[in-house]
């Protein structure tokens, strides 16, 4: 062995006893996670790769490695005759401590696991995928070399177990996907602690031991986070293999999703003065509540639950997570100022969990089952398992006993059996299930049921009196949900006397990359991108949008004036926090113009201020003291950071003046052609107008043409099935006058407009004023278009809220700021660009577009239209998640937009917010158009230079 090897062979050995030391009792024989996978031998018995031994890592799910079949939804159709089976065999050495006892764990094997050691069968297969297992092996295990062997059945034998696990609407994975260890004990030990601690200081704890010896006892010692004492050490007695232990602290400090403070408990095993062994627990002291026909209180407080379901997964890995994964999820979520997620369908990793406690995310944890129950004696057993791994977990506040038809009333018991805070398991209904049916506990029934209607929202909140949390809702199919419409069932919740809280259906788009597909997330059709998110984090408009809706920091002022003396009036959304936590950021900005390249701003101005002292629903001012020689600038923005350190929210709030945007040459001269007066000469620019319209019938840079033509157009769609047929009288040709430095072209009446009046500058602005009139009724959408080739554009840059679009239903969320974008491909649930180049966007005051051969074309909203792109790609059946826009490719400025829908709602369903828009009257805008306006003659010459 040479020194190099030498030395790094020193470091290992020294990392593992670090390891060891700080663990004591586990030895890992997989990986802990994803990206520290263990090779084992493997073998798999049918579909990809099978029928020989070869390795697979460990953990991981054999589909995304290369093996079996891929399966959504149910197994493979031969899959009784045919099963997928993986053997795994692992060669490991050991030392054996002949005064110590020894147990194998599996933290999750899906969906059927036989466990060999050493050529013996140890216990009775495990049956059910989702939770953690374990097995005494001491009478197995041996001193040096050693042989695993798993067989790992993907599907169940048990039918039923079949259709609680294996027929859902998710992925379905098999083999060892979360860690394997061994567990070293004393031959007396403490096996699991149960804590109950309460806001109060009250601490109880059931302790379950397996002690051979007579006249043991436990004593147990808190820590707080700093690792100093608690109080004084305390103990109690052992009787069958449990103790109970109790005592009240005083001016604890709470745990919550605001201020996630952990301490920890030592439980020492001993008989008469000897230690026998030492377990720790992390817990919260928090109480968390369900009063009936109330709602839910956190540590005494009346809170609303607000997140999304959230799966396991990553499209390259499946269910098997690597650690980062699980944090990058937890502060994704708190980007979004979530505090809690609901698990769905089964429960997560553990690792995630603790995550969770020491962040602050609630989380409701779930039994799995998704639309089938477990059989009785499967389910208890399960059940037990989820219990007793999670139930120490403060951020832990409600069970769920399965999902959609998968409840089993009679497993509530057992929750309550096996978990000392007795926490409300909860059944989660289907959209129009009756909650009731063959269900009536002693306690009231929450009403979960799925995608409830504006309406029936309503009528459950204000008509009914039980506790209302839609444990999913506004489903966030491609772009529709999600965001759409949050803020008008989130007012509604607020407002009502029972509102619990609302769980978005989901947080990530689950498209799986199969190597058999070019390595593309698939999300198996319309089933599986439902998310807020894509597949790996990639952010649409309903990300901003929920971000902003539920951000414990409201400042209410839009907009500032020259006479701004600093003061805003800011809202406290938080549960606990007072303002005077938080820290704010303010920063005087000068956006980047359209004559630019950059996208951004500029800070002329920034500083610090505190906030003053506003309690959890109150109001107050937040005051900003400026410069007093004010630099130039265009809007303030304000970023307020919670007392975790986390931006919550941010805002930016214009300076109300009228701003130069495009800089133009006033040496530019507009010259009108000497045989056609509608033909115009700007520069390189040459510019045509119709005779009789007034429309702009083309334009050309260089003498060669572009795409842009017929501009203006009136494109509107009601809502109804009634067409819209214009007049055009073309006997009337339109004027055309030189007033001063400029020329005017005026129509009217012609192809739905009331007018159109053209104001051509030397500046090389081609100013639009028009109205244009609409029969009476509710429209999808209102407004008028330029046709472009959209092949022709390459990429844009506006000042205006964004970067995503919005629908009329989803207008939240954007930041105000000179946004640049590529022109890429963008597909919902199948090709991810984000942010979308197409859709609408508002408000804005200016935009860019740069096209082919160098040209360039300028935008100036002079009123409150709303910027239309090209035309949004959909993804494929998109069932209702759909919008109404305008088929012509074009660039469109809409007096209404469209709402969008979700997966299982209609706009209309909505509520007010996403209703057609009623039109009963004319409708105007104006709009400036630049083409080239910046480009002198002969300032793009190419200079050749030859360097020897």
């Amino acid at each position: 062995m040479n020194i190099k090897l030498k030395n790094l062979f020193g470091v290992l050995l020294f990392c593992f006893i670090i390891t060891s030391l700080k663990s004591q009792t586990r030895t890992y024989l997989s990986g802990t996670y994803a990206d520290t996978a263990v090779d084992w031998e493997f073998k798999m018995s049918e579909g990809r790769n099978s029928g020989y031994w070869t390795t697979i890592p460990v953990p991981s799910n054999w589909e995304t490695k290369g093996f079996g079949y891929y399966t959504y939804g149910k197994d493979h159709k031969n899959y009784k005759t045919k099963p997928e089976i993986g053997f795994y065999r692992h060669n490991f050495k050991f030392n054996l401590n002949s005064d110590k006892r020894y147990f194998i764990v599996f933290q999750g094997s899906m969906t059927e696991t036989t466990v060999l050691l050493n050529g013996q069968q140890i216990g009775e297969t495990h049956v059910g995928g989702f939770t953690e297992f374990k097995y005494e092996i001491t009478k197995f295990l041996k001193s040096g070399n050693n042989i695993l062997e798993v067989e790992v059945l993907k599907p169940a034998t048990h039918p039923q177990v079949v259709k609680a696990e294996r027929i859902a609407d998710y992925w379905l994975f098999g083999g060892i996907f979360r860690p394997v260890y061994i567990e070293e004990l004393p031959t007396n030990f403490i096996d699991r602690v149960a804590i109950d601690a309460q806001m109060n200081g009250d601490f109880k704890m059931d302790v379950f031991t397996d002690a051979s010896k007579e006249n043991v006892s436990i004593t147990a010692q808190i820590y707080d986070s700093n690792n100093q004492k608690v109080g004084k050490s305390f103990s109690g007695k052992i009787s069958k293999n449990k103790g109970h232990v109790e005592v009240t602290l005083k001016d604890v400090a709470l745990w919550s999703h605001e201020y996630p403070n952990l301490y920890n408990v030592e439980v020492t095993l001993k008989q008469k003065k000897k230690t026998l062994h030492s377990y720790k627990q992390k817990f919260g002291f928090r109480t968390f509540e369900v009063r009936d026909h109330d709602g839910f209180y956190l540590n005494g407080k009346r809170i609303l639950l607000k997140g999304a379901n959230m799966h396991s997964f990553r499209p390259e890995t499946g269910r098997t997570l690597a650690k980062q994964d699980m944090l990058d999820n937890v502060k994704l979520m708190q980007e979004m100022n979530f505090n809690t997620v609901r698990i769905c369908h089964y429960p997560p990793d553990s690792e995630f969990l603790n995550i969770c406690d020491s962040l602050g995310l609630m989380a409701m944890d779930e039994l799995p089952g998704w639309r089938h129950p477990y059989p009785d004696t499967i389910g208890e057993k399960i059940v037990k398992e989820l219990v007793v791994r999670d139930v120490n977990h403060p951020s832990v506040v409600l069970w769920s006993n399965g999902n959609h038809l998968a409840h089993n009333p009679k497993f509530d018991e057992d929750f309550f059996k096996w978990d000392i805070q007795k926490r409300r398991p909860l059944k989660n209904e289907t959209k129009t299930g009756d909650i009731y049916q063959n269900y009536s506990p002693d306690f009231d029934i929450i009403k979960t049921n799925f995608y409830p209607s504006y309406d029936l929202l309503k009528q459950r909140l204000f008509g009914e009196n039980h506790i209302v949390l839609p444990n999913e809702a506004l489903h966030a199919l491609y772009d529709g949900g999600g965001g759409a419409n949050l803020k008008t069932y989130w007012d509604a919740i607020e407002k009502s006397k029972v509102g619990g809280g609302l769980m978005i259906w989901a947080l990530f788009d689950e498209g799986l990359r199969r190597t058999d597909m070019n390595n593309q997330p698939f999300h198996q059709g319309n089933n599986a991108p439902d998310g807020i998110v894509g597949p790996n984090g990639e952010k649409d408009g309903s990300y901003y949008a929920v971000r902003e809706i539920w951000s414990p920091v409201r400042i209410k002022e839009d907009k500032i004036t020259s006479s701004f003396n600093g003061k805003l009036t800011v809202e406290n959304k938080f549960d606990f926090v007072n303002l005077n936590e938080c820290k704010v950021k303010w920063k005087l900005i000068a956006f980047e113009t359209p004559n630019t390249s950059a996208p951004g701003f500029r800070t002329v101005a920034s500083g610090k201020v505190s906030m003053p002292s506003i309690v959890p629903g109150g109001a107050g001012d937040l005051r900003i003291v400026l410069p007093d020689n004010l630099p130039k600038f265009d809007a303030l923005t304000i970023e307020v950071f919670d007392n975790k350190g986390l931006l919550v929210h941010e805002k930016r709030l214009l300076l109300e003046k009228e701003t130069v945007f495009f800089q133009t040459s006033v040496q530019n001269k507009v010259i009108q052609d000497e045989k056609n007066p509608f033909l115009f000469y700007i520069g390189e620019t040459t510019i045509l107008f119709d005779e009789y319209t007034g429309i702009l019938k083309t334009v050309a840079v260089k003498g060669k043409a572009t795409s842009i033509k017929n501009f203006p157009f009136v494109d509107i769609k009601r809502a109804d099935t009634l067409k819209v047929k214009y007049n055009k009288e073309l006997s009337i040709k339109a004027s055309i006058k030189n007033e001063e430095d400029h020329f005017i072209i005026e129509s009217k009446n012609q192809n739905g407009f009331e007018s159109i009046r053209w104001t051509i500058k030397h500046s090389g602005e081609l100013k639009l004023d028009y109205t244009y009139s609409v029969k009476k009724g509710i429209y999808e959408y209102a407004g008028i278009g330029m046709e472009v080739n959209a092949k022709t554009i390459k990429s844009k840059r506006w000042l205006g809220e964004g970067p995503t679009r919005v629908w009329k239903n989803r207008l939240e969320g954007g930041i105000y700021d000179v946004h640049a974008v590529e022109k890429k491909i963008n597909i919902p649930g199948e090709v991810y660009n984000q942010p979308e180049f197409e859709g609408c966007f508002a408000p804005w005051k200016w935009a860019v577009f740069y096209m082919d051969d160098n040209v360039s074309v300028g935008f100036q909203n002079n009123s409150d239209v709303i910027l239309g792109v090209l035309n949004p790609i959909n993804g494929e059946n998109a069932k209702m998640a759909s919008w109404k826009y305008p088929k012509k490719e074009g660039f469109y400025f809409f007096n209404a937009i469209p709402a969008v829908g979700s997966k299982w709602k209609r706009p209309t369903e909505f509520g007010p917010d996403a209703q057609p828009t009623k039109i009963n009257t004319s409708l105007s805008g104006s709009v400036s158009l630049f083409v080239n306006w910046n480009n002198a003659k002969n300032d793009n010459r190419i200079f050749k230079i030859s360097i020897e």
